[in-house]
């Protein structure tokens, strides 16, 4: 990781992070922790949690070692989350880099606000804008909102990654399935075009008429959720929503259609009432089969959990997308820790400068040459 790892050095250099604490919630797997370690290599104590369903362990345990302090353990249970994220707050982290605003947002309710955050996902950037639009009275850097995020790791990163999850997972081809993206904003994109790339006939599901356009302008096909779903083969979200697939739509599909989850929240489908309706049956790693009323068997990866990591074998996106990513992430907890006075209150972009800056890293280790 070329980029993040020369940002890391010039910030340790200048010590920027000396004497902070960073509550870090983000999947915990080999790529982050390069942030993990520059953010200590930098002086910063690091308080840290992964996503339920995505940490590595081995990972963790490494973290530790150097001198992370994981709350992640194995065994884990939902409940944990919840008391993981309101140890962080209780740390009383200066900087906090979040994953879908809920570490953001416990800090908010504990009364420690931070002096400044980082927001790495379109959910957690959902959740800042609408739930908590009164509430933030720092500011946040929204990575996700970078050109460079949405082009390098959510179009093509997500797009690639998500793709190879799943056939990785099922051992299917692509070839001539119906594949159903809801959602039509950068991961879609990525998901559509990479799925097309493996032969298979792509439809969108885009409330948003511009997007929605945008899609048939690619090439795709866009339908309405039951007219898409009533003859999917794969049906794949990525909106950053919660329940756009709800149950009732899942029981219109055909025999043999599979379910699975590309954006940040295990909620995107209606996991809750399938396995309440038609609970499912563990039938290979991470692929779970629910039976129908009728007989008809629908299948889903990974419980609904993010796929591309949580899925067995699953590794994330491209560690080429992640260096630039976390290489966004640390220069934005950088800048926010020597100048957070600066910027207002509330969610806003990843600066210009940073952005330039990294672009140019990214296109220099892929020894290309910017004008």
């Amino acid at each position: 990781m070329p980029v993040l790892g020369a940002a890391l050095a010039e910030l340790a250099r200048l010590r920027v992070f000396d004497g902070l604490t960073i509550g870090f919630r983000l999947h915990l797997e080999p790529k982050t922790a390069v942030l993990v370690e520059g953010l200590l290599a930098g002086g910063a104590r690091v308080v840290a949690m992964g996503n339920e369903g995505t940490t590595q362990f081995g990972t963790a345990e490494a973290l530790s070692d150097r001198g992370c302090e994981v709350l992640d353990r194995p065994g884990d249970g939902e409940d944990a989350v919840g008391s993981h994220l309101g140890r962080i707050a209780a740390a009383c982290p200066d900087l906090v880099l979040d994953n879908g605003a809920e570490l953001i947002e416990a800090c908010i309710r504990a009364g420690r606000a931070p002096k400044g955050a980082t927001e790495e996902t379109t959910s957690g950037a959902f959740r800042l804008r609408e739930g908590l639009a009164e509430a933030v009275e720092f500011p946040v850097i929204v990575i996700n909102d970078s050109p460079l995020k949405a082009i390098v790791e959510n179009k093509h990163g997500v797009g690639e990654s998500v793709v190879d999850a799943i056939v990785r997972a099922t051992n299917m081809s692509l070839r001539k399935k119906r594949v159903v993206v809801f959602g039509y904003g950068w991961c879609g994109r990525g998901i559509a075009l990479y799925a097309r790339r493996r032969g298979a006939d792509v439809v969108a599901v885009e409330p948003d008429p511009v997007k929605a356009l945008e899609a048939a302008m690619d090439g795709f096909d866009v339908d309405t959720p039951h007219g898409a779903v009533g003859s999917a083969d794969v049906v794949i979200t990525a909106t950053g929503r919660e329940r756009v697939v709800r149950y009732e739509l899942i029981e219109t599909m055909p025999d043999g259609a599979l379910l699975a989850n590309a954006g940040h929240t295990d909620a995107e489908i209606d996991v809750v009432r399938l396995e309440r309706e038609a609970p499912g049956e563990l039938v290979s790693p991470s692929l779970y089969a629910h039976e129908l009323a009728g007989g008809r068997t629908v299948f889903l990866l990974a419980k609904g959990r993010i796929v591309n990591l949580a899925a067995a074998g699953g590794i994330g996106n491209p560690i080429e997308a992640m260096d630039l990513g976390l290489t966004l992430q640390a220069r934005s907890l950088a800048v926010l820790a020597t100048s957070a006075g600066d910027f207002r209150p509330g969610p806003q972009p990843v600066p210009r400068p940073i952005n330039e800056q990294t672009a140019t890293a990214m296109l220099e280790s892929m020894g290309q040459t910017p004008a």
